[in-house]
């Protein structure tokens, strides 16, 4: 049932066209929308949506703005909200391949808060929400000074950048951490003064958001994680307005889980997670 990947120009709603992906089997029971991290692209997940259609599963994703494929500054964003035009848009293009199957919005690190913040403003209609190794709380890495003076540089000097994020924080896998370094579409750059201060606003509306939310929710993240801390996902967990929720936390694991040792382990449960909760499913 795997699918050969397809790509697409989607438009925004303020004028971008951004690069999008996405891998589709013939009958997909499902489709998982998929945001990624900072920094990154919706590339890096075709290991993800090989897996995912093996088991008749579509992903579609794409590069956000200032990321991959796609214009911008690198990493850089005005204003938070910006980031929820790309999934609009990418949500649009997910309806039309799914034709009435049912909708998984997953985020990554970064992509994670992007995605509750979605869930949580848009209100549309998802068979469940997933976050990977969310940004919803920062982690012990995290360069304390500039996430002080975040609020001041985001006004004066917003496209000021500190310092670098060391990418052998990001898995235990040396060959995994190599393919990220020499991946000529990931940036390497530190991340800009506006971004770090928008994400971190983005935090805090977050944990007030979780309260009022029902639809089932999986979180996942590494607990040996220093880039965003494990914590900010048992927060969410406890905050849940909904009874669905679950939370597993890989032991040893460091912040791109999918990309570490027990990968296939964390693919297999994920992918478990989904099949369950297509509706009809049950008894399967």
């Amino acid at each position: 049932m795997t699918s050969e990947m397809t790509s697409c120009a989607l438009a925004t709603a303020d004028g971008l066209d951004l690069a999008s992906r996405s891998w589709m089997p013939v009958e997909p029971s499902a489709v998982m929308v998929v945001v990624h991290g900072i920094a990154e692209h919706g590339g890096r997940y075709a290991w993800l949506a090989e897996r995912a259609c093996a088991q008749g599963i579509g992903v579609v994703t794409l590069d956000l703005r200032g990321h991959g494929r796609s214009p911008g500054e690198r990493s850089y964003v005005e204003r938070f909200d910006d980031y929820l035009l790309d999934v609009d848009t990418l949500w649009m293009r997910a309806r039309e391949l799914a034709a009435g199957r049912p909708l998984f919005l997953l985020g990554h690190s970064m992509g994670g808060a992007i995605a509750l913040r979605w869930a949580a403003q848009r209100r549309l209609p998802m068979a469940g929400l997933i976050l990977s190794s969310a940004a919803l709380k920062i982690g012990g890495d995290g360069p304390r000074l500039l996430i002080a003076l975040a609020p001041l540089l985001s006004r004066w000097q917003p496209h000021l950048r500190g310092t670098k994020l060391d990418p052998a924080l990001i898995s235990r896998d040396p060959a995994q951490v190599a393919a990220y370094v020499n991946d000529p579409l990931v940036s390497l750059k530190a991340p800009p003064a506006r971004t770090g201060a928008e994400l971190l606003a983005a935090m805090e509306s977050n944990r007030v958001a979780a309260a009022g939310l029902e639809l089932p929710v999986y979180l996942f993240h590494g607990d040996g994680d220093r880039l965003t801390d494990p914590a900010g996902s048992r927060e969410i967990f406890e905050a849940w307005r909904g009874a669905d929720k679950t939370l597993r936390l890989w032991p040893g694991s460091r912040h791109e889980t999918f990309n570490d040792l027990d990968r296939e382990a964390v693919v297999t449960e994920l992918l478990d997670w989904v099949r369950v909760h297509v509706p009809g499913a049950a008894g399967k």
